[in-house]
């Protein structure tokens, strides 16, 4: 038995030594894999870069040949000075003759775009000579830009396909090392049965049982147990069996949870990191708690200011599209308890039944977990199960794990879409109304005013020197003409409050506060001026605000706070109107919030029905 079981015991040495082997070199080729991506990211990042600096000196160039303002040379004189030590870092870090032939080539076209074109143009531009504002200058500007983002997107395509590749190496090598496992445990569990078997034939009695019982747990049947009735060592033997198989048990169902929900993460994670839309990602989620829970069904809500909640997606077991986009009461359900908390809920609701949601009416086992997005309550996932089936115990912690990842998931894909799309509004809406403002001002009413001083200068100078009264008035309209034109070319460089440039956020809100319709109470504690585009996203705020206030909601009266504290500003307008705004049908709003936003600010709209509205902005006090 002796020579068996040093046999028995030098296979499995045998055995675990060559998977041990060959999980060494698995192990070894993806740490190399992981070498070759990491650089393959950074030549990736080093290129998204160099192609920032050449879009900021296009921008720069652009903007000024366009308004011939000095402000636009800014960004342009520091890119042009960073872009060669950019150029030459990408040209550093590809290691590859054709990447680094192609990052001189960036860098040789980017110093000669510079050098052989924008300087040149600023020049023509500061000295008034026209050409440089010419269509054909225009284009040559384009053309080389383009050349060199065709460079630029050549590099990174080249090591896109090198990440992949590095990818699916590390994929692979993954592979073998999960084969390489499975073959050595499966060989052991065959080992282990083999001998198993061989102590059954070969000891007799109680310990026949133990032998059989270590065979089945061996196979995988964790729940097998023997009767305790031996005495002595062999009692002691069989209840360490049975506490040996409970534990196992309990190990591998708690494995089993993990992996589940490890999967369940991962395949989210996929999904946001594909970019896919907001939509897709909800429905995912509901999907995946679902399984995991074992639910009959699930939903994702958004919680709204009027005290309902948005379906944003839902899934059932029986596969029935749930519709999304609806508004929804939550009284009386799990997901007002989590509103209300802020923390993971459990009960039992009686439901009615809903078409396409759940099977039918009757009391549903229900768990809610908070879904939180960069700290705030968002919203909910619920799941729901037929009482004779109940949610399982720590399902709504289960369900706190995973929409902890979720709600940053959705953070994630809700800030990359809002960010673009509100920096797209403003930048596209400043930009037209500024140009055409200055084409209305200029080509109209201040041709007409130059040709109406002209006309009363002539006929000043026609008037008879008998008539020095009436020179004299006409000398006054002149003066007064003058000054008009004056103020509205002032007006032209920059639609701005007057008071606000001159007094500052403090008594433009006290002016703004005169000139309402309703009455308004003023609390504002700013010692000092703010930057400018702080000053004038605040004052904005508020005259909508009292305009809606006035306007839309019927109030009576309404209240301004503002003050500074930890380096920010904070400022609130309040009233007492008949609140249920909605930011997604008002367009001011949407602009405001696309302005706050724009600033690094936050604003957060408070408006339950019949009971008034609340607009908080919060905005750095400083601005880049």
């Amino acid at each position: 038995m002796t020579g068996r079981m040093i046999g028995a015991t030098g296979l499995l040495t045998a055995i675990v030594s060559i998977v041990f082997a060959l999980l060494v070199v698995a192990v070894s080729d993806m740490r190399e894999s992981a070498e070759v991506l990491r650089h393959s990211r950074e030549r990736l990042a080093a290129a998204n870069l160099v192609e920032r600096d050449i879009i900021d000196l296009e921008t720069g160039v652009r903007g000024f040949v366009i308004t011939r303002e000095e402000r636009y040379l800014e960004p342009w004189d520091a890119t042009r000075f960073r872009f060669p030590a950019d150029a030459s870092e990408l040209v550093r870090l590809a290691d590859q003759p054709g990447q680094r032939s192609r990052a001189r080539r960036v860098l040789e076209a980017g110093t000669s775009y510079i050098q052989g074109y924008a300087a040149p143009l600023v020049s023509d531009v500061r000295q008034g000579d026209a050409s440089a504002s010419s269509v054909e200058a225009t284009e040559e500007g384009r053309r080389r830009v383009n050349a060199l983002r065709r460079e630029l997107d050549g590099f990174a395509a080249v090591e896109r396909v090198a990440i992949t590749a590095s990818q699916e190496r590390a994929d692979a090598d993954a592979r073998q090392a999960i084969v390489a496992a499975s073959v050595g445990f499966a060989g052991s569990i065959v080992l282990v049965v083999l001998f198993a078997g061989y102590l059954t034939r070969a000891i007799v009695g109680p310990v026949r049982r133990v032998a059989a019982m270590a065979g089945r747990l061996a196979g995988g049947d964790l729940s097998t147990r023997m009767s305790q009735t031996g005495v002595g060592e062999i009692g002691a033997l069989e209840r360490s069996f049975n506490s040996m198989a409970e534990s196992l048990q309990r190990s591998r169902d708690g494995l089993r949870r993990i992996n589940d929900e490890q999967a369940a993460l991962r395949r989210v994670a996929t999904i946001v990191a594909q970019g896919r839309s907001p939509d897709e990602v909800f429905a995912a989620v509901a999907k995946e708690v679902g399984l995991l829970l074992g639910a009959e069904a699930t939903r994702l809500l958004r919680f709204e200011a009027d005290g309902r909640a948005t379906v944003m997606s839902g899934w059932t077991r029986e596969g029935d599209p749930v519709p999304a986009g609806g508004r929804i009461a939550i009284d009386g359900i799990v997901a007002a308890m989590v509103r209300q908390s802020g923390q993971p809920a459990r009960k039992t609701e009686q439901l009615r039944w809903v078409a396409g949601f759940l099977p039918g009416p009757g009391p549903y086992s229900a768990v809610g977990s908070p879904i939180m997005v960069e700290g705030k309550l968002w919203g909910a996932a619920t799941a729901l199960s037929p009482h004779d089936r109940p949610m399982p115990q720590g399902a709504d912690v289960r369900m706190g794990e995973f929409t902890g990842l979720v709600g940053t998931a959705i953070a994630n894909t809700q800030a990359r879409a809002e960010l673009t799309a509100s920096r797209a509004r403003i930048v596209a809406a400043a930009d037209q109304t500024r140009r055409q403002i200055e084409r209305d001002l200029h080509d109209g009413i201040q041709q007409r005013l130059v040709s109406l001083t002209i006309n009363l200068r002539a006929v000043e100078a026609s008037v008879p020197p008998e008539l020095p009264e009436l020179r004299a008035d006409m000398g006054e309209v002149v003066g007064g003409l003058i000054g008009a034109l004056e103020d509205l070319r002032e007006t032209s460089r920059g639609i701005h409050p007057a008071i606000l440039s001159e007094g500052g956020l403090g008594p433009a809100l006290k002016t703004l506060a005169r000139r309402s319709t309703i009455p308004v109470e003023l609390d504002v504690e700013i010692a000092h001026r703010l930057s400018e585009p702080v000053e004038a996203a605040a004052y904005y705020v508020a005259a909508e605000a009292l305009a809606n206030a006035a306007k839309h909601a019927h109030a009576s009266v309404a209240r301004v706070e503002a003050g500074i504290r930890d380096g920010r500003l904070h400022m609130s307008v309040r009233d007492d109107g008949v609140g249920g705004a909605d930011p997604v049908r008002g367009s001011g709003l949407i602009g405001l919030t696309d302005r706050v936003e724009a600033m690094g600010g936050s604003l957060e709209i408070i408006s339950p029905s019949r009971q008034g509205t609340l607009l908080q902005v919060e905005l750095p006090v400083e601005i880049d």
